[in-house]
């Protein structure tokens, strides 16, 4: 009789982006990676909402909130420890029966996304609107000895924040990122030709 494995995925439903093969995935509930096609529709962030703090990835993962986003009142924990980011995505379309997906990161290219994305949307912060954004390609970048990517976007239109989005406000989970909603899904708003 063969050998059987169960994979075990932990945490909230995630999606993550991979600087080596230029893609986005999700996360399945066997707990594996599969890719999707973020360039093929918008997605609802919920970046007035984004939540910063410290992002270790050594030996597991680990997650410390700066409260208020404030890192002085959050110390750095370890030498491991990095700058990064958590903030909810949303898409029917793209994220199936798991809407709403966190993205949590401290890659370089993905932190400059999001405080592009967070300085273009700011002047409509506290309308209850939430962008949705259509992804483009990864714009290569060097930084040091490495490389990374930063994904370009668009703010294609502002919907009504989604329920769901309240739904998933709860602290992160060590594996997940959410997406923000537009009305019961994003099947119902009018993303226009694109």
């Amino acid at each position: 009789m063969p050998l059987n494995f169960v994979n075990s995925g932990g945490g909230s439903p995630f999606i993550r982006f991979s600087v080596e093969d230029n893609e986005w995935v999700r996360s399945t509930p066997e707990g594996d990676l599969t890719p999707i096609d973020m360039l093929s529709t918008p997605v609802v962030i919920d970046i007035e909402n984004i939540q910063q703090g410290w992002l270790a990835l050594q030996g597991g993962r680990d997650w410390v909130e700066w409260p208020g986003n404030d890192v002085m009142k959050c110390p750095k924990p370890s030498d491991a420890h990095r700058q990064g980011i958590s903030v909810q995505f949303y898409s029917t379309k793209l994220f199936g029966d798991e809407s709403v997906r966190e993205l949590c990161s401290s890659q370089v290219g993905i932190l400059e996304f999001i405080k592009k994305l967070y300085n273009d949307a700011e002047s409509e912060f506290g309308k209850g609107k939430v962008p949705a954004v259509k992804i483009g390609d990864a714009t290569k970048i060097k930084i040091g000895k490495g490389n990374s990517r930063i994904p370009t976007f668009e703010i294609v239109k502002w919907v009504d924040r989604p329920d769901e989005l309240d739904a998933g406000a709860s602290v992160p989970s060590p594996a997940a990122e959410t997406v923000p909603s537009a009305a019961a899904s994003d099947d119902d708003v009018d993303f226009g030709e694109i």
